[in-house]
């Protein structure tokens, strides 16, 4: 890969405080050296620095690190838009549990392409999955996760999140489904792997105990759900005698890394022992307002230094892909449950989008910021449509001006995934032809004929025009 200078009229760099690099740059520009970032700057001394490098971008533009999405199913990519009438616990029963039974590796395949090109379109370079179905011994669904992303071009940190809570398998189906995809996320250039752990619900003890020692004994970080809604609380104080946090942390999870998705119904307690093992928080704003599970205290857990990013959670509980949205929504809801327009800045919903996922992830030495050394992941928004026409303060014009039609390019590791708005690397209508009819037949396998009208299913009277 030839090497490329990327202008922008602001260059949002998200490096933290400690950095040598400032944090935003006007009339900046970022030298990409195959899949690294070779120097940072002003467009003037970096031009005149490499006089023959190609420049893309221009002095209307805006350049940011890529997005770190730190929580979301490619499991449900095939049922977006159903289901929606439910909270949670509901949700959990009317709908995914028909679906983890049927899913297949196509199924995943196909799904996975259709998100990952949202994603991509609008700005995500990372995304954190946690892949939510039986295990199909033999032939892992979830390797057609790592097959799409590779694909797209896509970074993903892949994780199986099944439980076996009366499932009629133990820990044993699961762990072989981990093996696979540790594999073949070992054997990708975009994947890496990491220990799935669905809820503390989904789980006999037994399988919860083996998970977290899978992940100790390979040194693997955990993706895990936790305090989503309040029953899931009061459901793990009747178990365990303990909050959900608590008992991770008596079993032994705090030894890896820990990614937290929701962390909603969280008490001082257990945001205390959050600050203490150095768990990262995925916060997903669209998804808990969807199913009404309430608003994370995410000024409380930033306060105590917890790492927090942003997640537009799964298709079927968000359910847009579209990370603008989310980190949108980040900064609204903050500023709704405080009442207080002062809660949430711009600059800060921006910074837990980039090198607060990173941290939350313990990536943050990799990717989520433009400085000298890390992964070429780099978003260019388009200063010349009429959207972003006049940019009083780039941090605003991201968060809350900017839409995914504004994304025009992204490179990820150095090389382009999406240019004038577009993937470079996959056939869309190719993809959506794909998944029309594989989305019918999982319709049809898990039996919700009633909740979609693509299989005669009727709509609900609440919800007929």
């Amino acid at each position: 890969m030839a090497p490329i200078l990327i202008r922008g009229g602001w260059v949002l760099t998200a490096a933290p405080d400690h950095s040598d690099t400032p944090s935003a740059i006007r009339d900046g520009a970022v030298l990409l050296e195959g899949d690294r970032i070779a120097a940072v700057g002003t467009f003037a001394s970096l031009s005149a620095a490499h006089p023959d490098v190609p420049v893309r971008g221009g002095t209307n533009d805006i350049v940011t690190p890529g997005f770190v999405n730190t929580h979301g199913h490619f499991s449900e990519g095939l049922i977006t838009g159903i289901g929606s009438q439910y909270t949670l616990w509901e949700w959990l029963q009317e709908l995914i549990s028909h679906v983890n039974p049927v899913m297949t590796r196509d199924k995943a395949y196909a799904g996975t392409m259709l998100q990952g090109i949202q994603m991509l379109r609008s700005g995500v370079t990372t995304a954190n999955d946690m892949f939510c179905s039986d295990p199909i011994p033999g032939e892992p669904a979830t390797l057609g996760v790592v097959q799409a992303l590779e694909e797209l071009g896509l970074r993903g940190v892949v994780s199986f999140g099944s439980g076996d809570v009366d499932r009629g398998f133990g820990p044993g189906p699961i762990l072989e489904e981990f093996d696979a995809l540790r594999e073949a996320a070992d054997a990708s250039r975009y994947s890496t792997f990491r220990v799935g752990m669905s809820s503390i619900g989904r789980y006999t003890d037994a399988a919860w105990e083996s998970h977290i020692a899978y992940a100790v004994a390979g040194g693997h970080g955990i993706h895990v759900h936790v305090h989503e809604v309040r029953e899931e609380v009061t459901a793990a104080r009747q178990r365990t005698g303990r909050t959900v946090v608590g008992h991770a942390e008596a079993t032994g999870m705090f030894q890896v890394p820990v990614i937290a998705a929701h962390s909603v119904w969280m008490d001082r307690d257990d945001r205390e022992r959050y600050a203490a093992n150095g768990v990262g928080v995925a916060h997903n704003p669209v998804a808990n307002g969807i199913l009404a599970s309430g608003i994370a205290p995410v000024a409380e857990l930033r306060a105590l230094g917890i790492p927090v990013g942003i997640g537009v959670d799964g298709p079927a509980s968000n359910d847009s892909q579209d990370f603008l949205q989310a980190m949108k929504t980040a900064a609204l809801l903050a500023r709704i449950r405080d009442l207080q327009a002062t809660a949430m800045s711009a600059r800060e919903a921006f910074t837990m989008g980039t090198i607060g996922g990173a941290a939350a992830l313990r990536m943050d030495d990799t990717i989520g910021s433009l400085e000298v050394g890390k992964r070429a992941d780099v978003v260019v928004f388009d200063g010349e449509s009429p959207t972003l026409a006049n940019v009083h303060d780039p941090y605003q014009a991201v968060v809350f001006v900017a839409g995914s039609r504004e994304v025009r390019d992204v490179w990820v590791d150095g090389t382009l995934s999406l240019e004038g708005g577009e993937v470079t690397r996959v056939d869309v209508q190719e993809a959506v032809a794909r998944a029309r009819p594989l989305a019918r037949q999982l319709v049809a396998d898990a039996g919700l004929e009633r909740l979609s009208v693509l299989t005669g299913g009727a709509l609900d009277d609440t919800e007929r025009p």
